[in-house]
This record gives C-alpha cells, sequence and structure tokens, in this order.
C-alpha cells in the first residue's frame, strides 16, 4: 500500500497548485491547467479505486502524527469512488465549460472562476478522505466559500443577492456543525472520527445530553447545506443564478456531497444504535417525505426553467434521505446509486438550459416551445434526462427509483413505494410538457436544423446522455463500487 498512499496527496497538491495559479496565469491557461490537473486525479482515482477494491483500505497519517492529534486521511472504496465520480464529472463539465464561459462570463473574472473550481475540488477531496472532525468543518467551509463567490462570479444583482442569502444560510449551518464538533470533543477527548466511533457508546451513557445535542446540531447544520426540506430555502435563488456549469455542479455535486458527510457521521461517528435510540430516521423520514411532495408542487409553479430545476433538486434530495433514514446496506445502496444517476441526469438538464441560452436566449419555461426543430439533440438530450427524473425504464432513473422501492419493501415500508410512485407523477407533470411542447407543439413556421453548439458542449451532452442510457441498460457496470462503498460504510449491515 506504501505505493498508493502518496496518490491521494498528489490529488490534493494537483488542484490546490490550480487554484494558486489563477491569479498568476491567463484564462487560456487556466483552463490547460485545470482540464489537464482533473484529468490526472480521475486517473489516479481510477488506480486508487482498483487497489482498495483489491487489496482493501487504508489510511494516511501527514506528517506522521498520532491520529488523536494529527491529520489521517482514509481510502476505502466509499471516499475514492465519489471522489472519482465526481472528479470524472467535474472534468466533463470542465469542456462544457470552455465555450460555455466565453460567453457567459466577462473575460476579466474568467481565471478566477477556474480557480474557484480547483478549490472546489479541493473541498470535495478532503470531505471525503478526511478522517477528522474538525477538518471536515474546514472542508466545508472551503466549499461553501468557493460556491458563494461561484454563484456571484457573473457580477450581476440577482447573483450577488442569491449569494448573500447563500452566504447567510450557510454560515448558519457551519456554525451548527462546529458547535457539534465542539461538544463530541468535551466527551471524547478526540477529533478522530474512528477513535470517537469507538467511544461513543461509554460517551453516550455519560453524557446523553452533550452527544443528543451533538448530533442535532451537525444534523440540522448539513441538513442547511444540503437543501433538505425545510432548510432549502437558499437553494433555488442560488442554482438558478450561477452559470449553467456552476448549477450542474451545485446540483449534481456539491447538494451531494453533504448528505455523504451526512452519511459518515451517521455510521463513522455516531453509529446506527445512538442514530436509532434518537429517534434520527423518524425525523428524516418525516422531513424527506414532505421534500418529495413539496418541491415537486414548487417546481410546477415556476417559469423559469433553471428554478424549476432548482426545486425538482429539492424533492430529489428528499428521495436520498428516504433511503438513509432505513440504515440499511440495502438503502445505502439504492441511495449511492441515485447519487450517481441524479448527478448525470440533473447535469444533463442544466447543461441544456445553458445550451439554450447560449444559442437561443431562451430561459424561460414557455419559450421552450418549438425547440426541438432548433436544438434538436439538446432537447433530446432534456428528453432523456427528463424521463430519468420521472423513472422510464432504459434510463438510470428507473433503475434507481426501482432500487429505493425494493429497499423500501425490504424495509417493510410500503407505503413509502406509494410517495415514490406519488412524487413521479408529479415530476411527469412538470416535465412532459416542457418535451411535448418542444418537440409535438406547432411547428408552422419553423424549419428543422442541427444547433451550432460547440463540439465540446454537444460532446458532453452526449456523454452524459449516453451514460444515463448506459446506466439504464446495465447498472452492473458500476453496482459492485457502489456495494463496496456501502459496505465501507455500513460494516455488518443487513
Amino acid at each position: 500500500m506504501m505505493s498508493l498512499s502518496i496518490l491521494p496527496v498528489i490529488q490534493i497538491i494537483l488542484v490546490l497548485l490550480s487554484a494558486l495559479a489563477a491569479p498568476l496565469i491567463s484564462p487560456k491557461g487556466m483552463k490547460l491547467i485545470l482540464g489537464f490537473a482533473l484529468l490526472i486525479n480521475v486517473i489516479i482515482g481510477l488506480i486508487l479505486l482498483n487497489g482498495v477494491m483489491t487489496s482493501g483500505p487504508f489510511s494516511i497519517r501527514l506528517g506522521n502524527v498520532l491520529p488523536s492529534l494529527g491529520i489521517e486521511f482514509v481510502i476505502d472504496a466509499f471516499s475514492v469512488f465519489f471522489t472519482t465520480f465526481v472528479l470524472a464529472l467535474g472534468l466533463l463539465i470542465h469542456l462544457y465549460s470552455i465555450s460555455y464561459v466565453k460567453h457567459g462570463l466577462s473575460q476579466s473574472v474568467t481565471s478566477g472562476y477556474y480557480g474557484l473550481l480547483a478549490l472546489l475540488y479541493l473541498g470535495v477531496l478532503g470531505l471525503l478522505y478526511t478522517n477528522d472532525l474538525f477538518n471536515t468543518y474546514v472542508f466545508i467551509e472551503i466549499l461553501s466559500i468557493t460556491t458563494c463567490a461561484m454563484i456571484s462570479v457573473a457580477r450581476k444583482k440577482r447573483n450577488y443577492m442569491a449569494a448573500f442569502r447563500y452566504l447567510m444560510l450557510n454560515e448558519l449551518g457551519s456554525l451548527s456543525f462546529l458547535l457539534g464538533v465542539a461538544l463530541i470533543y468535551m466527551v471524547t477527548g478526540t477529533l478522530n472520527m474512528s477513535l470517537i466511533a469507538a467511544k461513543m457508546a461509554e460517551a453516550y451513557a455519560l453524557f446523553p445530553v452533550n452527544v443528543t445535542l451533538a448530533f442535532g446540531f451537525m444534523g440540522v447544520g448539513l441538513a442547511m447545506k444540503a437543501a433538505i426540506f425545510p432548510f432549502h430555502e437558499w437553494l433555488p435563488d442560488a442554482h438558478s443564478s450561477a452559470p449553467a456549469p456552476s448549477s450542474a455542479l451545485l446540483s449534481g455535486v456539491v447538494v451531494k456531497l453533504y448528505l455523504l458527510v451526512m452519511v459518515k457521521m451517521i455510521f463513522t461517528v455516531f453509529g446506527v444504535a445512538i442514530t436509532e435510540e434518537l429517534n434520527a430516521p423518524l425525523v428524516m423520514e418525516i422531513f424527506a417525505a414532505t421534500a418529495m411532495i413539496v418541491g415537486s408542487v414548487f417546481a410546477l409553479g415556476q417559469k423559469d426553467s433553471k428554478r424549476m430545476l432548482a426545486y425538482s433538486t429539492v424533492s430529489q434530495v428528499g428521495y436520498m434521505v428516504l433511503a438513509l433514514s432505513l440504515l440499511s446496506r440495502i438503502g445505502l445502496i439504492a441511495m449511492f446509486f441515485y447519487i450517481v444517476s441524479h448527478a448525470l441526469i440533473k447535469g444533463t438538464l442544466f447543461l441544456v438550459t445553458g445550451a439554450t441560452i447560449h444559442l437561443e436566449k431562451r430561459r424561460s419555461i414557455q419559450s421552450y416551445r418549438g425547440l426541438g426543430y432548433l436544438m434538436p439533440l439538446s432537447m433530446g438530450a432534456f428528453t432523456i434526462a427528463a424521463f430519468g427524473m420521472v423513472g422510464i425504464p432504459g434510463t438510470s432513473g428507473f433503475i434507481a427509483k426501482f432500487d429505493l422501492s425494493v429497499a423500501f419493501l425490504n424495509a417493510s415500508q410500503g407505503g413509502f413505494v406509494a410517495l415514490l410512485i406519488l412524487s413521479s407523477i408529479l415530476n411527469a407533470i412538470y416535465y412532459f410538457p416542457i418535451v411535448i411542447n418542444g418537440f409535438v407543439s406547432d411547428n408552422e413556421g419553423i424549419s428543422v436544423r442541427l444547433e451550432k453548439l460547440p463540439m465540446t458542449m454537444m460532446g458532453v451532452l452526449i456523454i452524459f446522455t449516453g451514460l444515463i442510457i448506459a446506466l439504464g441498460f446495465a447498472p452492473g457496470m458500476i453496482m459492485p463500487y457502489i456495494e463496496a462503498a456501502a459496505e465501507a460504510m455500513g460494516g455488518t449491515l443487513t
């Protein structure tokens, strides 16, 4: 494992150096530097993934300091699979943004924008690798600050307002999480997650109030950041105001990261027994079930395409939290596959809206009428992604919802299957009219033509769409890695 132990450090150094280079390098140079860093990181991630799948997990102690005092990274199937997936997704979105950013952002902020993206990937790697609670907080702050800057990078009034709202609510979440960390340190005397897990049962027996408050503060903090209903108020403005590539990252990646941190807190820090004793699954079920319906209802009333997609994300987060509330191995597998599927689908939808704004200056839902004749490939990608959101067979969304249904039935929660069907019907109500109006509406006076999108933008849309279909027919391509990730977190869960 010594040969692999240096690779995660190289990943972090690459994105950190890319971020530091931003003020010194031209926009064209930053595109190449960040793209190269992401490509190398994906290759390293694949090597690490193969290593942990064959030889098992390992840890890295930076500076050879004891885990109770220093920084420790845990490299297992969970952390490596999701870092590799996020970096691969980021590489594709980066290729898309090369042409988009030329028209969507001013030249003066382009280098800074790529630098922010590099810092975002630093936060991703740190959050998933770290085995220390305080460093988790540090990387959460890095992610929050870069996200806020990415929202406001367009330098428009609506962007500033959305960024300010995001900053205020997310900093409350950060402080809430930090307070929980302090309470855990009070009763365990350590910040290392593995050491905390070994002491948690005794700490809960001696200091139940401290542990209960820590769980509550950390749970609320992460709920704010993951936009779990009713802590979602910042999300619609933030995701709809950001540039399309940023929206794809925010909805497809950043929100999910906080859910993954929540998974780490439940299974690595507090443990299933304490989580159940605190009735946390019931609370998650209530919030998740409400989000699945309310998010879709709010999406129904939107006229702006990006705001509709943002409220749809609120609903979809409910699906993932509901799977997490089962606290079972099959529930984790369903949640992890749903995270992957939703990242691809929602990324596609936001990138298509970016293409329509870039090429046709169309943003409202009503303006999509007849767009299938002007942008057939983009609207084709939108259609397949919309089918995935609804759960039509042949898409990854169908497999994701089928796995969720199996997990609910396995837990004797058949009522949630009915809720899943109801939410899918609501999804169809606001996605299908866009598709129908785009292709089936009266096309009198509109000549069919192939849109003249840059090759990088079109190529990325084709890859995203192909992955949605591929996972719909062959989910086994990634299922062994997802099962390994669930095993790394769930341990002996049934």
